[in-house]
């Protein structure tokens, strides 16, 4: 049986892809960010990142290509979550976050712009304190680059494996469901 894996590439044959632990940072049409492209360990990684966030978190689950029974949409905890809580729910569904692309999550201190988006393309976006998380990426020995390039052709893996932790997510806390917005390709 296949490993199952959420980010490929298709160099002649579709295959899982990892960064090679580098981050960059990016303008945008706002404030400029992260790009944090590590090999392995996402969900670690961000819990590293949010020790350095005020609490409470908000946090969204956007489902944008679900399996079974489950309706696509923006997923938003109803209640801001604080870290132990939130810390509980990454470990829960580390797997499933790390391992299946129907998803991204969205993490945002309440107190201030710090915000973690962890997408499907393997990669997570930080928004906020860069200088803070900077340091936390040097000290986990991730390399600053002028760019992160995501591999082309690539694929986005939907595991039948984790059809019912898809379920478990979205009964794991009271959500306020919302539709998709056109940015969640």
């Amino acid at each position: 049986m296949e490993t199952p894996y959420k980010f490929g590439w298709i160099p002649d044959q579709e295959k899982s892809y990892q960064y090679p632990n580098v981050f960059a940072i990016e303008k945008t049409a706002g404030p400029e960010r992260l790009v944090i492209a590590p090999s392995s360990q996402h969900v670690s990684l961000l819990l590293d990142l949010m020790k350095i966030m005020f609490e409470p978190f908000g946090i969204l689950y956007v489902l944008t290509v679900p399996r079974g029974k489950a309706e696509a949409g923006r997923y938003q905890a109803a209640n801001p979550v604080a870290w132990d809580k939130a810390e509980r729910f990454l470990s829960r569904f580390e797997d499933f976050f790390e391992n299946d692309g129907r998803h991204y999550l969205r993490i945002a201190s309440i107190g201030n712009s710090d915000l973690l988006v962890y997408d499907k393309h393997n990669v997570i976006y930080a928004y906020g304190e860069l200088r803070e998380f900077e340091r936390i990426l040097l000290k986990r020995e991730l390399r600053k680059v002028d760019s992160v390039k995501f591999p082309s052709p690539h694929s986005h893996k939907y595991n039948a494996a984790y059809d019912q932790a898809q379920q478990d997510v979205l009964r794991y806390w009271e959500w306020k469901q919302l539709p998709l917005q056109e940015s969640d390709d």
